[in-house]
Formats: structure tokens, sequence, C-alpha cells
């Protein structure tokens, strides 16, 4: 099949052919998708990222996956797996970091349609309490301030380079939980603070929005209480995230969540007893975002999953269809 392919142009007419043999060839996979924001316009939290998709362009994903492959709710999928039970051409939507319009926008969206969708916000900044670290540093790269936090990784001994990578991808690589601590510093001594940006800015998903979505169609997971790099902290501290997260969820919806998506999700940002901590704290799945097909009977504890593509539809369509994709990039992800 994938010889054929790699001959075949995707938008012709022997590509359509191909393309359905291609979904037939697949019929005992399942795609697990994650999307972020769903929204008209950037925001400081999205711009120069492949975070945000237009309502529109959703639809058009949303209609396409509706006309070609079967939606389950990952609970679905979940029991399926746990049974023994292989779905068919299974599709599984998710939602990450918990931004508000994934109920105001993709919600709706889906709801029309009768389709369910799990998000997995990051718990401590539910209810726009305060920002991610990550929007934190988003804010202050827009705003200017990159010197400043330079000069604050110097100050907690962190031994940086500035011509070796860029400000996001260097924390990224060398976070430490005292990163936190850190930008929050900076955010102050520009004169303002994460709760005050949050308040501003209101990005996240309120309390009250997650108490009353509808559960036959929106499930809440765990994504952690502040989005680390799971494999750069201890045992206790990694304990402490995913239990955290597991708590004010619950606290939320009055019911456990079902599964806990590791933040990132690559190979190298969680550990095996990332996965251990999980299972013993009540999840019955693990996710990880290292765009690999889920085919046949898989360890719930094992799905992957792969972020939608934004910007084109034929891209989309690529990804799903898992149209082969160049080894080398396959193996970065595996990464």
């Amino acid at each position: 099949m994938t010889s054929v392919l790699t001959k075949t142009r995707f938008d012709t007419w022997t590509g359509r052919m191909v393309r359905g043999l291609r979904r037939r060839y697949n019929d005992h996979c399942t795609t697990i998708l994650t999307y972020h924001s769903v929204c008209g316009q950037n925001s400081v939290f999205t711009a120069g990222t492949s975070l945000r998709h237009h309502p529109r362009e959703f639809e058009r994903q949303i209609d396409y996956l509706a006309e070609h492959y079967n939606l389950f709710s990952l609970r679905e999928l979940v029991a399926m797996l746990e049974r023994g039970e292989q779905p068919s051409r299974a599709v599984v939507l998710t939602f990450d970091d918990g931004y508000a319009d994934a109920i105001r926008q993709a919600m709706s969206i889906l709801y029309r349609r009768r389709i369910p969708m799990t998000i997995f916000p990051v718990t401590s900044v539910i209810g726009n309490r305060d920002l991610m670290w990550q929007h934190k540093l988003a804010w202050l790269v827009a705003e200017g301030h990159t010197s400043r936090v330079w000069d604050g990784l110097k100050a907690e001994g962190w031994n940086v380079n500035e011509t070796d990578d860029s400000l996001v991808d260097y924390v990224r690589r060398c976070y430490r939980p005292v990163l936190l601590e850190v930008l929050e510093s900076v955010v102050r001594s520009v004169g303002t603070s994460g709760r005050a940006l949050a308040e501003e800015h209101r990005p996240y998903l309120e309390s009250e929005e997650i108490a009353e979505a509808d559960p036959e169609f929106v499930e809440f997971g765990n994504h952690t209480d502040t989005h680390p790099v799971l494999s750069a902290l201890t045992i206790g501290q990694q304990m402490a995230e995913i239990t955290a997260g597991h708590r004010h969820i619950t606290e939320l919806t009055g019911q456990s969540p079902l599964a806990l998506a590791y933040p990132f999700g690559l190979k190298r940002h969680y550990d095996e007893d990332t996965k251990r901590i999980a299972a013993n704290t009540g999840h019955r799945a693990v996710l990880d975002m290292r765009r690999r097909l889920n085919t046949g009977l898989v360890d719930p504890f094992e799905l992957s999953r792969m972020p939608a593509p934004s910007g084109s539809q034929v891209d989309f369509e690529k990804m799903v269809e898992a149209w082969p994709a160049a080894p080398a990039l396959e193996a970065a992800h595996d990464r």
C-alpha cells in the first residue's frame, strides 16, 4: 500500500480512489486528534503557533470526519479496548489546556452533530486565576521582555546560551519547576501579574462552564495542575501534579477523570514513573502526543494522539488517512 501511495498524487482521481482504499486498509486503526483553541482570531497566546483553528476550518474538518469515520467518545473507546473489542474506523476528539472556546465555539459545532469531545484543562488556571507558564512566556516575548526572562533564568543558575536556542525552545528543553516562579517574578517586575493578565484576557474556561457542561457529550480529563515537563520532576512532584489535576476535575464535575494526557506528550516529556502514578491515582488510560496510529487492540495506557493540522484541509486529510510521512519525521515524533 505504501509503495502505491508514494507514486500517487493525493488530489487526483486515482489519489481519491487510493484514499478510499487506505481508509479501508486502516479500518482497525484509531485516530485520536488534539485541538487547542477554536477561535476566529489569534490571541497573544496562539499567535505564531499552530494551536488555533478558525471555526469554519474546524467545521470542515469535523464534517470530513463525520462523512468517512466513526466518531467515538474517549470513554467509549477505552471501554471497548478494556473489553477486547476493536472499534472500526474510529476517531476521538480531544482539546488541550482548557481554552474557553473549547466550550463556547467547538462544543456548539460538535453538539449540533451529536459528536462527543474530551477536554483536558490545566487545572491551576481554571477560572482565570492565573496564566499557564507558557502563556506568561508568550506575553513577555510579545511585549519585548525576552532579555528580562534570560536574566531571570541566569539569576537562578541556569547555564543559558542565548545564541543556541530561541527562548521558547530553551525553556521547554531545559524545564525546571522553578521556571514558574521566574516567569511570575519577571511579569511582576514589569508592573502586572499572572492573575491580572488572566483576568484581562480570560483565555480559559470558568469553573461554572465545566460544572454545567452536558456530560453526555463533554468529558474532562487530567492534564496536570500546571502543565510541567513531567520527566523533569521528581516522583513526588509528579505525584503532586497528577493528583492535584485529578482532584480538581473530580471536584468540578463530580466524576473522576478517565484519562491523563501527558503535557507536551513526546517520549522525552514523561517516563515510566508517570504511567505508574497515573494508574495508581485511578486513571484508566494515558495519552501521549507521539503522532502514532493506534492499531488494533491498543493498551489504554499506550494511546497516542495527533495534533490536528491548521491552515490546510489537504494536510488534515493526509494526516487522518495516514498518507505516508517522511521516515525522518516519524522518527522525530517518536523521540
